[in-house]
């Protein structure tokens, strides 16, 4: 059987507003922010994710991405994958099942966790940012799709 390579990545984009709270204008950051995944069967791409997501951290849009190739994975009954991060916090949390303590990690901790159960045989990797450009691509390209 094929172990299936899977690429994962998040996007945030920062943004500045302007708000008016009471008598005042207040300056307040915001970060909308996409996922973007990668699916090969050797070198071929037989499967993409690229969304937006609303607006998050990194941390949360980087798990986020773990999770919904996860289960785009169970899906396809794919159950032998390698999956490729860039996000360390991610990498460490799946291979040493450390849940973080910010409720909505934990919550999107517990949820790789149990997709993870689901399938047969995987690993997980760190990769630097510069070998996850494919799946930097596909976040960053849904910001572009109107």
């Amino acid at each position: 059987m094929t172990t299936f390579k899977v690429y994962t990545d998040a996007s945030s984009r920062y943004k500045a507003i302007v708000e008016d709270v009471g008598s005042e204008r207040q300056l307040r950051k915001v970060y909308p922010s996409s996922i973007g995944a990668v699916i090969k069967d050797g070198e071929q791409v037989v499967g993409a994710i690229s969304e937006r997501i609303g607006f998050s951290d990194s941390n949360y849009a980087e798990f986020l991405a773990m999770y919904t190739a996860c289960r785009y994975l169970i899906d396809h009954n794919i159950s032998k994958v390698d999956f490729y991060a860039d996000c360390l916090n991610l990498v460490m949390m799946v291979n040493q099942q450390i849940i973080s303590g910010i409720p909505e990690l934990r919550k999107l901790s517990y949820a790789i966790l149990d997709c993870l159960n689901q399938i047969e045989n995987y690993t997980i990797t760190w990769i630097p940012r510069n070998s996850n450009k494919e799946a930097h691509h596909m976040a960053a390209q849904a910001f572009k799709v109107s």
